[in-house]
């Protein structure tokens, strides 16, 4: 009897793999590389499909006037009519309306920075102690009038008073406007226009002490030199306190216009634009009207056709600057194009007007007292008026670039 073959490990064979037709498709399953990659592609958005943001305010409630139950078990039964405490647990959430507290009037012109305070206050100050000086000159020309006959030199001075007095104001307005909307190139602009002041406050001296007696009475017994001396050092000192506080002030906007604005470097250069134009309307606004002050007052008189047309000139020199400031604000490209035509049309009439002060200035008697500051108040304005022409230009090829949004 032949021996039993014993078997190899060699020699062991696999069964043969089963075929595909031997299983269903519920026996196949797909690779474990392949689940990964399909759950790992990003989401896409699908049109009926939305995110909602849910107020954390909406979860809190009221305190109970009842004491809740102490039951700790409940029944289907319960849960079906429980109260849900008057929230509304849906979806999407309802939006919930926001609480806004309401301040004082005046928390939107005293800011809660100190440095601003401390510039409004300053502000205050020196045009309180300028416009009660300039009240008692201005009563002790008029008691100079009343006893001798009027002259041009002495009708003059009095309306360069009220001008001066006017600046004032307007100085103290512009601050004010400047702390509220954040204007940080406004307080640049203040410091040169009361840098303006310090000059014109030297050259009076000379003018008032020359014009009035010594013994003039006023509101005080104050001397005139003591009077005239007072104005410029009040704003020596102001201008420093601008200096430092406004350097102040300035580091603090930047920041919160960086909060408002962003980063982009092009959005902060189109609100620089906008900025410096605000300011160049506001002071065009001065200027004009100081000019037409001085030319009606000094020179025109009620026989001359001039004279109505400057009054009417005046209100409408107002809205044209007004038309401006709203096209820069909602870029309305054909109110620039108006305000820019009313512009020319006002340098037109600067240049006519500085011609005629020039070629009068030796023989007219009226123009030989007041060419000088006609003189200076027009080329002022007609500096003024190219650099708000120029500005308006580069306001309105940012129409349209995202300004307007961004500071929406």
């Amino acid at each position: 009897m032949p021996p039993h073959p014993t078997s190899q490990p060699w020699d062991l064979s696999y069964p043969p793999a089963p075929s595909s037709e031997q299983h269903g498709e519920e026996d196949l399953k797909a690779p474990y590389d392949d689940l990964i990659d399909q759950y790992a592609i990003p989401y896409r958005q699908n049109p009926t499909h939305k995110a909602y943001a849910v107020d954390p305010s909406a979860f809190e409630s009221d305190d109970l006037s009842q004491k809740p139950s102490r039951t700790t078990e409940a029944s289907d039964k319960d849960l079906e009519y429980a109260s849900t405490d008057g929230h509304n647990w849906g979806y999407p959430p309802v939006a919930q309306k926001e609480k806004r507290e309401r301040g004082h009037w005046w928390s939107a012109i005293i800011p809660d920075s100190i440095a601003c305070r401390l510039y409004l206050l300053t502000v205050l100050v020196e045009t309180a102690i300028d416009l009660a000086i300039e009240a008692d000159l201005l009563i002790r020309f008029h008691e100079v009038d009343s006893e001798t006959n009027v002259s041009i030199d002495n009708n003059k001075m009095p309306v360069y008073l009220a001008i001066f007095a006017l600046a004032h104001v307007f100085q103290f307005a512009l601050a004010v406007d400047a702390v509220s909307a954040r204007n940080t190139l406004q307080f640049i602009f203040l410091s040169m226009f009361n840098a303006l002041f310090l000059v014109y406050a030297i050259i009076q001296i000379r003018e008032i002490q020359a014009a009035l007696p010594k013994n003039t009475p006023g509101l005080s017994h104050i001397p005139i030199n003591t009077l005239t001396m007072i104005i410029p050092i009040v704003i020596s000192v102001a201008e420093l306190a601008y200096c430092a506080l406004g350097w102040k002030i300035y580091t603090e906007f930047g920041w919160k216009v960086y909060k408002f604005l962003g980063a982009d470097r092009r959005i902060k250069t189109m609100y620089a634009h906008y900025q410096i134009f605000l300011c160049l309307i506001k002071f065009d606004l001065f200027f004009w009207m100081g000019f037409s002050v001085q030319f009606i007052w000094l020179v025109l008189n009620k026989q001359d056709a001039e004279f109505y047309l400057t009054y009417a000139a005046l209100p409408l020199s107002i809205i044209v600057l007004i038309e401006g400031h709203l096209a820069a604000r909602y870029e309305n490209k054909w109110m620039m194009l108006t305000f820019m035509a009313g512009c020319v049309a006002a340098l037109v009439y600067f240049v006519y007007k500085l011609v005629k002060v020039l070629r009068l200035k030796d023989t007219d008697p009226t123009f030989q007292a007041v060419w000088g500051t006609l003189t200076t108040f027009s080329v002022l304005a007609i500096i003024l008026l190219i650099a708000t022409f120029i500005v308006a230009c580069l306001v309105m090829q940012n129409f349209g670039r995202g300004l307007k949004i961004q500071s929406a």
